[in-house]
C-alpha cells in the first residue's frame, strides 16, 4: 500500500498504517470532525451502533483453476443488489415475526450479571439490551426458520430433533453480531472464540448453506456427526515424541505431531443429570470409583451467563418438553460455584470457596473409601489455585499426584483466542482416611526439599526433551503439595500457629527458586514463609524500586501491600523502604506483648531496643510474662546481625543475639517435652 490513500468518493486522505480512526474507541464526526467516545455516543441513543456493510466475499472454482492470487477467493463491493436482498429479508422479518415466527425468539432481555453489565462498560450500554439484539433482522429471520423446522418439519423422532439442536447452537454464534473477521488468519470467527460479550469493529454476516467456508450450516454439523461417530468407535490420539521413546521404528512411519489409535471400546450406556454439584441425592453413599470434574476457575469465567446466550432460544423448544429444566426464563445462577462480584458483592471470594467446598464434600460422600477425585485447574494467577486447594483439603482430600499438561496455553492471546495461560495441572486426590499427623514447617520443608532433590534427575531429562520451565515448576510445586495436603491443618509454624495452604504456597515457591540463589546466604528455615519471603526479597538492600519489586514477588503468590500492612516497610514516589528497627520498636512500646507472635516483629523490636539511646530496654521484652518467642527468632537474629542492611542495624541485632543469649540461659531448667519443633533450631544453624 501507498503511504498515503485518497478516497475517490470522499476526497479523504488517510495514512493506511493508521487509518481513519482517531484513537482507541473513538471516532470523528464526518460532519464537523469533532472526536467522540464511541461507547457515550452510543449509550445516549438507546440503541445499538449504526452498522454499514462495505464488502462481499465470494469463492470462484475456475479463478482457483486458473491459478488467480487468493486461491480462489475474491472481495466485491458491497452494492445495490446486496441491498435489495437484505431490504427483503428485513421487510420478510417484521411480516412474520409476530405470526408464524413469533414462538421462535426470544423476547427476554438480558440478566443481570457480571459479564453482563461489569465488563465492556456494560454490555446493554452498547444497546445489547435483549438477547435478540444481539442478530441483525436478517439473521433473526434465518434462525427463527430453522428453529421451527427443527421443531415441526417431517415425522422425525424427538431425539434425533434435539441431536439437530446441537448445530443449530453451534451456528447460533457463528450468525450474530458478534461474529467477526480474523484478519491475522483471514477467516471468520465465532462468538466465544474468547469467552465475553465484547462487541466487534469487523463483524460478518455467514451464509446459511454454502459448501465450502467456516461457520454455515454445513459446518455446524460437522461436530455433532463427529461425535457421534466417536462414540461408536473412539479414539485417542497419542504423541509420536512420546511414542518414539518407545517404539522408534513405528514412530517413523507416521509424520504429524499425534496419531490417532483406536482402543475398540464404544460408548456405553450413560446417565445425564443436570442439577447442582452440591447435592447428588440420586448417587449413594461410597458407590462411586471415581470423580473426574473440571471446576470453575475463580471470577475468570461466568458459564451461567453466558451460557443464556444459548439457552433463551434453545428453551423455545424445549420448555415443553423438559419444564423442569427449560420452563425458566434464564440459567439457573444462585449455585454457580464462581467469584462473581455482581451476585455477591460482598464477598464474592469466600462465597465461592465455600460453593466449591460443598461440591467436593459431596463429592467425598459419594466416593468409595479408595476411590479417586482427578479434576484440572488451569490459571495464570496463583490466587484462585489458593481457593481451590484449601476447599478440596477443607473437604477431607489429600493429593496424591498432580500432572502438568498443555491445552489452553496454545490458543493465542487476546481477541482471537484464550487468555494466556502458564500452565494446566491434573489433580489427582484420594479420601483422608486418617486424622494428618502434626508436624513442623521446618521439618515438612526438609522433608519436600529431599523429595524434590530424588526428582532432579528426571527433571534435567524433562528440559533436555523440552519441557517448559513453568511444567517443570509444577511438577516441583506438585511433589511439595502432595506432602503438605498429607498434613493440612496440622503444619505449625510456631507452638499452636499451623499455616494455611497460601501461606505453604509461598514457602513452596521460595524452596523451589533457592537454587537461583546459591551463594547467598538463606533466611532461616524455620522462618515463617513471609518472612522469608521478605528477607530474600530485599536481601541486604535498604529499598526496592516499585517496578523491581514486583518482579522479584511475580509468581509468589506476594504482593508488596502485604509487607506494607505488616509494617516490615513503607512506599513513597514509587520506592518501597524498609522499616526502621527502632520506630518499629517504638510504635510496639505499650502494645501487649501477647500480640507480638511474628517472627520478624519479635526480631525487629528486639533489634530496635538494642539501638544506641533507644530508650528500651529489651530484656523488658523476653521477661515480659506474656511474651513467648518464636522457634526462629534466635536464628533471624543471628541472620539480620549478618545479612543486616546496615552497619547500625548488624551492630543492633548483634547485642540482641547477646542479650537473648543471656536471657536464655538464665531460665530455670525446665522439664524436657517434646515438641515438633525440638530439631528446628539445630537445624537453622
Amino acid at each position: 500500500m501507498p503511504d498515503e490513500v485518497t478516497d475517490p468518493e470522499t476526497g479523504v486522505t488517510f495514512a493506511p498504517e493508521k487509518g481513519t480512526v482517531p484513537k482507541k474507541s473513538h471516532y470523528a464526526c464526518s460532519a464537523c470532525g469533532t472526536v467522540q467516545d464511541v461507547l457515550t455516543t452510543i449509550k445516549a441513543t438507546g440503541k445499538t451502533g449504526p452498522m454499514a456493510a462495505y464488502a462481499v466475499q465470494g469463492y470462484a472454482p475456475k479463478r482457483k483453476a486458473a491459478g488467480k492470487p487468493y486461491n480462489g477467493r475474491f472481495f466485491v463491493a458491497y452494492d445495490a443488489a446486496h441491498a435489495r436482498q437484505y431490504g427483503t429479508a428485513f421487510d420478510e422479518w417484521e411480516a412474520r415475526k409476530d405470526a408464524d415466527l413469533k414462538d421462535y425468539w426470544p423476547r427476554s432481555e438480558l440478566a443481570y450479571g457480571f459479564m453482563t453489565h461489569h465488563l465492556q462498560g456494560g454490555v446493554p450500554n452498547h444497546g445489547f439490551t435483549h438477547w435478540w439484539t444481539m442478530f441483525n433482522p436478517r439473521q433473526l429471520l434465518v434462525h427463527s426458520l430453522l428453529l421451527k423446522s427443527i421443531v415441526e418439519s417431517g415425522d422425525y423422532e424427538w431425539k434425533t430433533r434435539e441431536y439437530i439442536l446441537g448445530a443449530f447452537q453451534q451456528y447460533l454464534r457463528n450468525q450474530c453480531s458478534f461474529s467477526f473477521w480474523n484478519p491475522q488468519r483471514d477467516t471468520p470467527e465465532p462468538m466465544f472464540s474468547n469467552n465475553n460479550f465484547h462487541p466487534k469493529s469487523t463483524l460478518i454476516e455467514n451464509c446459511v448453506f454454502p459448501d465450502l467456508g467456516r461457520g454455515n450450516w454445513s459446518s455446524s454439523i460437522e461436530g455433532i456427526i463427529q461425535g457421534r461417530e466417536w462414540s461408536e468407535q473412539p479414539w485417542e490420539a497419542v504423541s509420536l515424541e512420546a511414542l518414539k521413546r518407545r517404539d522408534a521404528v513405528l514412530a517413523d512411519s507416521f509424520s504429524g505431531k499425534s496419531e490417532k489409535v483406536y482402543p475398540g471400546d464404544p460408548v456405553g450406556e450413560v446417565g445425564v443429570y443436570q442439577g447442582s454439584s452440591t447435592d447428588l441425592t440420586h448417587v449413594p453413599t461410597a458407590s462411586l470409583d471415581l470423580v473426574i470434574t473440571d471446576p470453575p476457575f475463580g471470577g475468570l469465567l461466568h458459564y451461567s451467563e453466558l451460557s443464556d446466550f444459548f439457552y433463551v432460544w434453545l428453551r423455545l423448544a424445549l420448555k415443553d418438553k423438559y419444564p423442569d429444566y427449560f420452563r425458566a426464563e434464564y440459567t439457573p445462577k444462585s449455585l454457580e460455584a464462581v467469584a462473581n462480584r455482581a451476585r455477591e458483592p460482598e464477598d464474592p471470594d469466600g462465597f465461592y470457596q465455600r460453593l466449591l467446598t460443598q461440591c467436593w464434600r459431596e463429592a467425598h460422600r459419594a466416593l468409595k473409601p479408595g476411590g479417586i477425585l482427578a479434576f484440572t485447574f488451569h490459571h495464570s494467577e496463583d490466587e484462585p489455585w489458593v481457593a481451590v486447594l484449601e476447599s478440596l483439603f477443607d473437604a477431607g482430600y489429600y493429593l496424591e499426584a498432580t500432572y502438568p499438561i498443555r491445552s489452553d496455553e496454545t490458543k493465542g492471546d487476546g481477541e482471537f483466542g484464550s487468555k494466556t495461560i502458564e500452565y494446566d495441572i491434573i489433580h489427582v486426590c484420594r479420601k483422608r482416611t486418617e486424622e494428618p499427623k502434626p508436624v513442623s514447617w521446618g521439618r515438612m520443608r526438609r522433608e519436600v526439599m529431599g523429595d524434590v532433590r530424588q526428582l532432579q534427575a528426571m527433571l534435567e531429562n524433562h528440559a533436555k526433551e523440552g519441557l517448559p520451565a513453568a511444567d517443570l515448576q509444577v511438577i516441583r510445586r506438585g511433589k511439595a503439595l502432595e506432602y503438605f495436603s498429607r498434613h493440612y491443618g496440622k503444619v505449625y509454624v510456631d507452638e499452636g500457629r499451623t499455616i494455611g495452604v497460601r501461606e505453604a504456597l509461598v514457602g513452596i515457591n521460595q524452596l523451589i527458586d533457592e537454587d537461583a540463589d546459591k551463594g547467598k546466604e538463606p533466611p532461616p528455615v524455620n522462618a515463617e514463609p513471609i518472612t522469608r519471603q521478605f528477607l530474600r526479597t530485599f536481601g541486604s538492600a535498604v529499598d526496592l524500586q516499585r517496578d523491581q519489586l514486583q518482579k522479584f514477588l511475580k509468581g509468589s503468590i506476594t504482593t508488596p501491600d502485604e509487607f506494607v500492612q505488616r509494617g516490615w516497610c513503607a512506599e513513597k514516589n514509587k520506592v518501597f523502604t524498609r522499616a526502621d528497627p527502632l520506630e518499629f520498636a517504638q510504635e510496639w512500646s505499650g502494645k501487649h506483648r501477647r500480640r507480638l507472635t511474628s517472627d520478624l516483629d519479635q526480631a525487629l523490636v528486639l533489634i530496635g531496643a538494642c539501638f544506641d539511646n533507644s530508650g528500651i530496654n529489651a530484656s523488658d521484652t523476653l521477661k515480659n510474662e506474656n511474651f513467648k518467642p518464636h522457634v526462629a527468632l534466635r536464628p533471624l537474629l543471628e541472620w539480620l546481625h549478618r545479612n543486616g542492611p546496615d552497619q547500625n542495624i548488624r551492630n543492633a541485632a548483634s547485642r540482641a543475639v547477646s542479650i537473648y543469649k543471656t536471657w536464655q540461659s538464665s531460665l530455670a531448667p525446665q522439664p524436657i517435652q517434646a515438641s515438633l519443633f525440638g530439631d528446628d533450631e539445630d537445624y537453622a544453624q
